[in-house]
């Protein structure tokens, strides 16, 4: 429970009692996140408790996210730069038909609400925790105007750059969704700096006539070796990208009367002799970054990349605490148990990056002492029924992690690489076991903060 205390312990509810609750409703659910709360309770009052807690009047999304938030400025301050990226999720509840105010979310009448969250990462793409976290639904008719829609990107640029110390330099990432003149302006106005895939062949106010005309004439900084994510179509892969860049001047669009041209920069990413049949890599970004050498160009590139963590974010809510199968009543409470689980979920996610990140760091970076000689028990019990001794120093943060992923399935082989989402979640739902098995067999040990 050390990690919860850490995370929420300074929730906000106007009542100790209700956030000592909340410490216990977190721990729970990470324990066993099935997506059912009686399933991750021991009896079925602890399960009302839970219900009660997320039905409070004094309970609410920004309340259940404040904790994590200080705790997620704690992790970056001092950080020169942090990454924020920024997506929308879709909560799909078909078979909560009684549950009032979910509204429809796609064209064939699903129901349900969306989720836009911004995640802070570091330069290396460690997830650092949640920063935002919007939570809306559409009218029965599904008549939310897409300009008010629209506005999450623009509202998580400024709310972003509020939440995040001054003396850090952020960027805020999105994908093609968030390529519209506003998103700029915000950046320019709070003092942000914005990286986004371009859809739009935009108007110049100098120089070229639209963006295609300036790529054409961009010059070729150099090359730069990158992995490209898997998507739904393609495995990931190992590309060779040509970098072009261009500065140049946005032209605001016409309805924005008096508004002032934007100054950007335009990068291109190609792949370069893709293996056959395989459609080649291309991007097109624009950013308020500087990209005047080979240098800057593939950091610009490298920074997008990490945009897809914030889509393994909700992906791990949804196929890892399964939130999709809540059966709650309400979209308050539904809201609230989400809310809950964004906590649960990016220690996953922060677990499978920082890892990647720190191998050889001591595993109490992330694990409490009980946890890493819980995971030691698990992995090595049939020594210690044999008299084998534990440890006195932890193991490295990446050895921690192959024996977690093996609770989970995991098999470790030679070529099998750093484990994934997948096999950690199920690794977590059972070190709890081994853990409160080595509490219980030594009441007195410090199990302090990892």
């Amino acid at each position: 429970m050390t990690w919860a205390v850490h995370e929420c312990g300074r929730a906000e509810f106007g009542d100790a009692r209700l956030s000592q609750r909340f410490v216990k409703v977190v721990s729970a659910l990470a324990e066993h996140p099935k997506g059912s709360v009686v399933q991750a309770t021991e009896s079925w009052g602890e399960a009302k408790g839970i219900y009660r807690f997320f039905n409070n009047a004094r309970v609410y999304t920004d309340r259940i996210l404040l904790s994590h938030r200080k705790a997620t400025v704690e992790r970056i301050r001092g950080q020169k730069i942090v990454l924020a990226a920024q997506d929308t999720s879709a909560m799909s509840f078909n078979s909560l038909q009684a549950t009032q105010g979910l509204g429809p979310i796609g064209p064939t009448n699903s129901r349900g609400f969306f989720l836009h969250s911004a995640l802070a990462m570091d330069v290396n793409g460690v997830p650092l925790g949640l920063l935002t976290a919007r939570f809306w639904a559409r009218d029965s008719e599904g008549a939310e105007p897409a300009e008010k829609e629209s506005r999450r990107w623009v509202e998580t640029v400024h709310d972003v750059r509020a939440i995040v110390p001054e003396d850090t330099r952020v960027i805020v990432i999105g994908d093609r969704e968030s390529d519209f003149f506003a998103v700029f302006a915000e950046a320019r106005a709070v003092g942000a700096d914005v990286l986004v895939r371009a859809t739009h062949n935009r108007k110049l106010a100098e120089g070229w006539p639209d963006l295609a005309a300036a790529l054409k004439q961009a010059p070729l900084l150099g090359t730069m070796e990158a992995d490209v994510p898997r998507g739904h179509d393609h495995p990931e892969r190992h590309v060779t990208l040509a970098l072009h860049a261009q500065a140049v001047q946005l032209r605001p669009p016409v309805d924005l009367h008096g508004a002032e041209p934007i100054r950007m920069t335009v990068v291109s990413a190609s792949e370069i002799a893709p293996p056959d049949g395989e459609t080649p890599v291309g991007w097109v970004l624009l950013t308020t970054l500087q990209a005047e050498t080979v240098e800057q160009a593939a950091a610009v590139v490298r920074w997008y990349s990490y945009r897809w963590r914030i889509e393994r974010f909700h992906y791990t809510l949804k196929s890892g605490c399964l939130v999709e199968k809540l059966q709650l009543e309400t979209l308050r409470r539904l809201e609230n148990a989400i809310a809950t689980y964004c906590i649960v979920a990016w220690r996953v996610l922060y677990l499978t990056y920082v890892a990647r990140d720190n191998p050889d760091a001591p595993a109490t970076l992330v694990f409490t002492e009980a946890e890493w000689k819980g995971l030691y028990l698990a992995i090595y019990r049939k020594a210690f029924a044999n008299g084998k001794d534990m440890p006195t120093e932890p193991p490295t943060l990446s050895m921690a992690v192959i024996w977690l992923a093996r609770l989970g399935g995991f098999l470790a082989r030679k070529n099998d690489g750093m484990p994934g989402v997948k096999v950690l979640w199920r690794g977590f739902q059972r070190l709890e076991i081994f853990t409160a098995a080595w509490i219980a067999a030594h009441p007195r040990a410090d199990v302090g903060k990892g």
